[in-house]
């Protein structure tokens, strides 16, 4: 019965080294998330919202979302 015990111990351990280098690659897939749809945009899109005074906010968010997942892999790898 110990062995077992040992044994999912030591399962359970590798699970969790696998989670923590699976989180890391969180940022880098928020960055990707984010040109995907910067790239998805259609070309007429950006000029409707220079129009509108809209661009400033699209490229605030933008920064946002990249600083985020900026900070998100500096925190990652300060976990290593």
């Amino acid at each position: 019965m110990e062995q077992v015990l040992q044994n999912i111990n030591k399962l359970n351990r590798s699970l969790e080294g696998v989670i923590a280098v699976g989180n890391e690659f969180g940022a880098v897939e928020a960055l990707w998330s984010q040109f995907e749809n910067v790239m998805a945009k259609e070309p007429g899109e950006g000029d409707v919202g220079k129009e509108e005074g809209l661009e400033g906010e699209d490229q605030e968010s933008d920064k946002e979302a990249v600083e985020g997942a900026t900070e998100d892999a500096k925190e990652a790898e300060g976990r290593k």
